[in-house]
């Protein structure tokens, strides 16, 4: 028996292929090919793959967190099944290329390097005759021939390639010439008129235009879930407000794109409506809501009248826009007190949180670059200042950063500590003696110390929202179902901070109370009633009572209420509902898909969209409450990372040409990074409801 090891090896080795090594770039787990399911090591994503690779595959080539790996990896360590799959993609490309030349040729604007999800492969070029395989001379002749006969095409996707990937500064310059472009063409035998500047500015800029505008139409109109708008105020040439109309995609909600921009007197304007109306007959595809600015009365009166001509629509305030406006309420803003002197609650710290705020500016001189903040306000409400003293003014956002960021000196010896390592060298040691006892005087004073640790309480629960419903950059979102538990914790937060006064209390309660009221909708609570995990569970009885009767009063897209069978089917799928998901929160027996759902690795919609088909009336409501957003998307920050300068606006073209070119610019950007990324809902369309169930989840049945 010992004569013979390697035998006995042998008869112990597993039977079976050996799995795979591949499978340790995707999730650390001993045997992951015996699995349904498992979390991405890199996104912390969970995948459903069903025990196959090619779909783990699939995810880790979308993943960007995967991608930014790879092209940090030297090239002997890149995987092979990667650079495989790419090389099949590359074919795959070529192929359709060869196959389809001008179909194709549609879609081969240049995509940045963000919207990439294949690192290795290369921007496809714009050469007209080397990406096509020629046979011989005949087939060249003949392609030549064809492009020449299809001229303006070619100048057409010149000119989106100068839309989307020129500075506009440069476009819009007087001595604008293509000379190389117009010998590259000329070489190869061409014969292309080349544009000139009218021409790009007038007639090319209409043909882009309605190009996007077809391409963004068809887009919305082929998700899977309805469109949400939101609207945004901002400050026009002529000094009235320019409000611009974004739509999104919840599938593909990190990316909203701009429809339109339209000037109106005031934020309260009743042509807000007639505007509302064009847009939504324009698109073509069901719209669950829109959310309306809040901060002031104007938009509110808007919200009711929106809310009033369209009652099969959600409205409600925008989250961020409420925040903001609180902080600038309790900065004593002059803006807000003068649009809201009839509402004002009166806060006695006021002045005092100003002083203190102007010394916390002064003294974050000292603090390391690391600690600054990064708050993502819009213009608007950026440009807001305080009149501290006669000399000395600071902006909101100024303000309100200083004193977060002056949480630092609560640990003043970290900071003591680097004041001396970069005061050492640059100055004389009497000198850096003196500047550390004077500021050590001041930050360890009582005073000091009890005013910071007063205003922390204050606005740290306020940035902390304020951080969680920011652009959708991370996965830490606030959702629309948490809204209301997320208020009602903020007025908590705010009573127990024992600090304050009992008036100031007060005012705090009054303020929150006012915060509930310019955000709170229908479609908040009945996300919280219908979200499977909370299920309204902080919600006081009354409350929840008008909100189960808000549900069976549910409206179709025409307007028209449930009969009297539809009720019933609503009221028996509803309290099914709400036995499933009791039983799934209380017992230890839940399922993978709601232990997802509670760590919110899975989002509701996703949830009512795969697997709310047992309850298929109560599921076309619920998919389009959770589709609408928090916040109201941000154009300017849209705008500003499209490259286009604001003073490309006053100066160098007028409203229609930017609004164009803002247009084209940033919806293209939009749609590359959209199709890159992929649906969130795509890989749940097997498990989608039927087709007339699925048109009834996009028909438009909201409360």
């Amino acid at each position: 028996m010992d004569a013979n090891p390697q035998l006995n090896d042998m008869s112990r080795r597993p039977r079976g292929r050996p799995p795979s090594r591949s499978w340790a770039f995707f999730t650390p787990l001993g045997e992951p090919q015996k699995l349904i399911s498992a979390e991405c090591r890199h996104c912390n994503q969970l995948v459903l793959y069903h025990k196959k690779w090619a779909q783990a595959r699939a995810h880790l080539m979308k993943c960007p967190q995967f991608l930014q790996l790879v092209d940090t990896l030297p090239p002997n360590d890149v995987p092979q099944w990667y650079l495989a799959e790419i090389f099949r993609r590359q074919q795959s490309l070529a192929q359709n290329r060869s196959a389809n030349y001008y179909q194709t040729n549609q879609m081969l604007t240049q995509r940045s390097a963000t919207a990439n999800p294949y690192s290795i492969i290369q921007p496809v070029s714009m050469a007209m005759t080397s990406d096509i395989p020629m046979q011989n001379g005949i087939e060249n002749v003949s392609l030549k021939d064809e492009i020449n006969a299809n001229g303006d095409f070619v100048v057409e996707n010149v000119a989106m390639h100068l839309f989307t990937t020129m500075q506009v500064e440069k476009l819009l310059d007087e001595g604008f010439e293509l000379p190389y472009l117009v010998q590259a063409f000329e070489a190869c035998g061409l014969d292309v008129a080349m544009f000139c500047k009218e021409e790009i500015m007038t007639t090319l800029l209409d043909q882009c235009f309605n190009r996007i505008q077809t391409q963004v139409f068809g887009f919305l109109k082929n998700g899977l879930v309805p469109v949400t708008l939101s609207l945004l105020p901002a400050a026009s040439r002529e000094g009235d407000k320019l409000v611009t109309y974004m739509v999104t995609l919840a599938s593909s909600n990190k990316y909203p794109m701009v429809l339109e921009s339209v000037q109106i007197p005031s934020i309260g304007d009743p042509n807000a409506i007639h505007d509302l109306t064009r847009i939504v007959e324009n698109l073509s595809c069901p719209v669950a809501g829109c959310v309306v600015p809040c901060s002031t009365t104007e938009s509110r009166q808007t919200c009711e009248m929106l809310q009033s001509q369209f009652p099969a629509m959600y409205f409600h305030g925008c989250m961020r826009d409420a925040l903001q406006s609180l902080v600038r309420q309790l900065f004593g803003a002059t803006e807000d007190v003068k649009a809201e002197s009839k509402h004002t609650i009166p806060i006695s710290f006021t002045q005092d949180l100003q002083q203190f705020a102007l010394q916390c500016n002064d003294l974050i001189f000292f603090l390391p670059r690391s600690k600054k903040l990064d708050l993502d306000w819009t213009t608007s409400e950026t440009n807001t200042t305080v009149h501290v003293t006669a000399r000395r003014r600071l902006r909101v956002k100024e303000a309100f950063g200083a004193v977060l960021q002056a949480e630092a000196f609560l640990d003043v010896e970290h900071v003591f500590a680097r004041l001396v390592s970069s005061v050492g060298g640059t100055s004389s040691p009497h000198d850096g003696a003196h500047y550390q006892t004077q500021l050590l005087k001041i930050v360890r004073s009582p005073q000091f110390v009890e005013k910071l640790r007063k205003y922390l309480a204050l606005f740290q629960p306020i940035h902390t929202l304020l951080s969680s419903i920011s652009e959708p950059s991370t996965t830490a979102t606030l959702l629309v179902s948490e809204v209301y538990s997320s208020l009602s914790k903020l007025t908590h937060q705010f009573d127990s901070i024992g600090l304050f006064s009992p008036e100031d209390k007060i005012s705090l309660q009054a303020l929150t109370q006012q915060l509930k009221d310019k955000v709170l909708g229908s479609a908040h609570l009945l996300a919280y009633l219908l979200d499977p995990v909370l299920l309204a569970e902080d919600l006081p009885t009354d409350t929840k009572t008008e909100v189960e009767q808000k549900l069976m009063d549910s409206l179709r897209k025409d307007d028209t209420g449930l009969v009297e069978n539809e009720k019933k089917a609503l009221h028996t799928q509803y309290m099914d509902f709400k036995k499933f998901a009791w039983n799934q929160k209380t017992t230890k027996a839940d399922t993978l898909a709601f232990r997802a759902l509670k760590e919110r690795k899975k989002l509701p919609l996703q949830f009512w969209f795969a697997e709310g088909s047992k309850w298929p009336v109560l599921q076309a409501i619920a998919c389009r409450v959770f589709v609408m957003p928090v916040c109201a998307a941000n154009p300017a920050r849209l705008i500003l990372e499209s490259g286009l300068a604001s003073s490309t606006r006053h100066n160098k073209t007028d409203q229609s040409s930017f609004d164009k070119l803002s247009f084209i610019r940033v919806n293209s950007r939009q749609l590359q990074l959209a199709e890159a990324e992929g649906s969130s809902l795509a890989a749940l369309v097997k498990k989608a409801p039927s087709e007339g169930n699925a048109d009834d989840i996009t028909a438009s049945m909201v409360v």
